[in-house]
């Protein structure tokens, strides 16, 4: 698809974060006025890129730098920490995303300390 760089109000990224990810951090407004929005709540992101992926129009961007993971948003942008492998070191994962994958799978938090590449 072409990068138009302006949203396109698609909704995809709302659908995949209500339907697929489960979290509904992404909202679709229709506006008194006859215009719409879609709106990102940075409290209810997980940071896993979802909507970035699903993008059509190159609005959303994600690049993790560091410890720190951002995704830019039509109106701003998010900042997310991310998980430091305990054997190598490497920043690999949104911590957000971690605790919610640990929650849905009813495993401990410490189960994720260590990255894919790391992992036995």
């Amino acid at each position: 698809m072409k990068e138009t760089k302006e949203c396109t109000l698609c909704r995809k990224c709302v659908g995949i974060c209500r339907k697929t990810v489960g979290i509904s951090a992404v909202t679709y407004t229709e506006m008194g006025d006859g215009t719409a929005r879609v709106d990102f709540a940075e409290v209810k992101c997980i940071a896993c890129g979802s909507c970035v992926y699903i993008c059509d129009s190159g609005v959303l961007t994600l690049e993790d730098n560091g410890d720190v993971r951002v995704i830019t948003i039509p109106n701003g942008r998010m900042e997310f920490r991310l998980q430091k492998c305990s054997v190598c070191g490497s920043y690999w994962a949104p911590e957000k995303q971690l605790d919610y994958i640990a929650a849905k799978s009813n495993l401990p938090r410490a189960a994720f300390d260590v990255c894919i590449d790391c992992r036995e």
